[in-house]
């Protein structure tokens, strides 16, 4: 049985299109779980007036709060790991799959991954994020689209993903790591949730071939003491939830340097520089900072 896990909040229009490129595909999905975080702008209005919402196709869940991404990825995986799924596929609602074939070229990794790995298959295949055709695009990966295709072998960049954009794992992934945490509401649940991934053996994998198309985030790169850097400055919220849960996860693999250079100076330097409430922001930050060093998870912070 194959998956896929939609996770909305206020996309309607986005996430219709997403839904209809997953109708489209070569390779048919069994169940389609849409993940509501109580939308406020007829979201499932528009699934009735679609029809899903009368389809055995779907499962429409709405929380009963906004539990923010991690709460929705949690809730899908489950869902879905509960309801006997074999692999499950993690999608954001503002991105799609590229085509009608990517899902194909994705299990056409994961099966041959499968069949190869009999006594450990955690399997973890993602495609290749892009912005159209811009080969300059970076998304949450060390490579651009130009340099993923430069250095792929055999079509594959092993040990790369960027998760939950067209990411396929498997049950015995998920059996083995469980779900993704809840408890980091929004901002770094998909890396975590990675790197945990890693840190268990999986077979983590990007199929170059199969493409998933992502709205190009506002970030541009700056050099701050000779190293390429994301520099962008979100909503003070968001910042908090960045800043804490990216610390929590730091401190667990003792990257302090990291905490230090990345949350703190850089995110300093861009909160001095660029146009936002400078002192909420700064605040936010450190509030952040503090909270991912004490283990202080959970919806602390409202949007």
């Amino acid at each position: 049985m194959v998956a896929a896990v939609i996770v909305t909040y206020n996309r309607k229009e986005l996430l219709k299109k997403n839904i209809e490129m997953l109708l489209k595909q070569t390779y048919r999905i069994d169940s389609i779980f849409i993940i509501d975080n109580c939308s406020t702008d007829g979201t499932p209005q528009l699934l009735t007036e679609e029809g899903w919402m009368d389809s055995e196709q779907f499962a429409y869940i709405k929380t009963q709060a906004n539990i923010g991404g991690a709460g929705g990825f949690h809730t899908g995986v489950k869902a879905a790991y509960d309801a006997g799924a074999d692999w499950i596929l993690l999608m954001d609602d503002d991105g799609k799959m590229a085509d009608e074939h990517t899902l194909e070229r994705l299990f056409f990794v994961a099966d041959k991954l499968y069949q190869s790995n009999q006594s450990d298959r955690k399997i973890f295949v993602n495609a290749l994020v892009r912005q159209g055709d811009l080969l300059s695009f970076k998304m949450g990966n060390k490579y651009t689209v130009k340099e993923a295709l430069d250095c792929a072998e055999d079509g594959l960049l092993v040990g790369e993903a960027n998760p939950f954009n067209g990411t396929l794992v498997s049950r015995e992934l998920v059996s083995s790591i469980g779900y993704p945490n809840k408890d980091f509401f929004i901002k770094g649940d998909e890396v975590d949730f990675k790197q945990r991934a890693i840190d268990d053996g999986a077979y983590i994998v990007t199929a170059v071939n199969a493409n998933y198309i992502h709205p190009r985030p506002d970030v541009y790169e700056k050099r701050v003491l000779g190293v390429k850097v994301p520099f962008f400055v979100e909503a003070p919220w968001k910042e908090y939830y960045a800043a804490r849960n990216f610390t929590y996860m730091y401190k667990q693999k003792k990257l302090y340097k990291a905490i230090a250079f990345e949350l703190v100076l850089v995110k300093s330097l861009a909160i001095i520089t660029m146009k936002c409430d400078k002192l909420k922001t700064f605040k936010m930050l450190l509030k952040g900072v503090n909270d991912g060093w004490k283990g202080k998870l959970g919806a602390v912070v409202k949007p």
